[in-house]
């Protein structure tokens, strides 16, 4: 089973609460306007890796930097289900938390339109932010979400609300440019990567 990844992040403590393993995966059918990752949202080129492999990633990260979770995020998670969801009931037998972003809604997720293995995935969170990011509905300061339809489920009891009340971003400056993790209107991103080279 493989998973057409983008980025696989052993750590960062932008993309959920505590210190988290995150996997972007590559490939979206949703398309929202003003996007955050639009380089995620093609399959192509396709980069597929072994399920198997990602999880040895995920066992080193909780060894070499204390993750408490693993976040997926794309592209669109929903669309590679099935191993997302191994991805996750593996994590969970390590102890570790999961959450998911998707452009789907929790309802789209139950209902029999769903992507293949999309109930199998949602099964295995404690947590999922759900909905297409809206750019008119766009508001600063939103813990964990781009815009103000997006939904934060608690699927488990592994968090409580005040645990997810907190957001991150991260912007990391070296020889090979500047990287941006977290949530934040893709324009705002933009205008920090023009900043950045202008110094």
């Amino acid at each position: 089973m493989n998973v057409n990844v983008g980025v696989f992040d052993p750590c960062t403590e932008s993309m959920g609460p505590g210190k988290r393993a995150c996997l972007w995966v590559r490939g979206c059918s949703i398309n929202c306007k003003g996007c955050g990752t639009p380089e995620l949202i093609s399959s192509l080129p396709l980069q597929p890796s072994r399920v198997q492999d990602i999880l040895t990633q995920v066992r080193l990260a909780k060894e070499e930097h204390g993750i408490e979770g693993i976040s997926f995020s794309g592209g669109e998670p929903f669309e590679q289900a099935l191993a997302l969801a191994h991805i996750a009931k593996e994590a969970r037998a390590l102890g570790l938390s999961t959450l998911s972003w998707s452009g789907y809604t929790r309802r789209h997720i139950e209902s029999l339109r769903a992507p293949n293995g999309a109930r199998n995935l949602l099964d295995q969170l404690d947590v999922l932010i759900d909905g297409p990011f809206a750019t008119r509905l766009v508001k600063l300061g939103l813990p964990l979400r781009g815009s103000s339809n997006q939904v934060i489920h608690r699927l488990t009891d592994r968090y409580s609300e005040v645990d997810l009340k907190t957001a991150k971003v991260s912007i990391t400056f070296d020889k090979t440019g500047t990287q941006i993790v977290g949530i934040m209107p893709y324009e705002l991103g933009e205008a920090i990567l023009l900043l950045a080279k202008s110094l």
